[in-house]
Formats: structure tokens, sequence, C-alpha cells
């Protein structure tokens, strides 16, 4: 596992639920892609949060 880690730098996600308009932020990959509470699908990929924004 330390080996993943170490070739894959974490990143910051917004992730979001089309139906529901419930949104989350995740780490990945360190975590799994959420499931909507409400209509337990998954949610999708809404924005790549990164750092120094313009």
């Amino acid at each position: 596992m330390n080996a993943l880690k170490d070739r894959y730098k974490r990143v910051a996600v917004e992730v979001h639920c089309p139906i529901h308009k419930i949104t989350k932020v995740i780490y990945l990959p360190e975590e799994e892609m959420p499931k909507c509470p409400k209509c337990k699908k998954l949610m999708i990929i809404k924005e790549v949060l990164s750092e120094g924004k313009y």
C-alpha cells in the first residue's frame, strides 16, 4: 500500500449527484467514489480541485 501512495499524488475532487444536487469533496486515490445517500447511485466527478486556480 505504501508504494501506491508514493506513486500517485493525492488529489482533491468534488463529486456530486446530478439528481439530488448533493456535493461532497473526496481525495483520490485514497477514497472510493461515494454513493448518493438518497438514490444510492455512484456520484460523479464535478471538478478536480487544485491550488493556484486563476
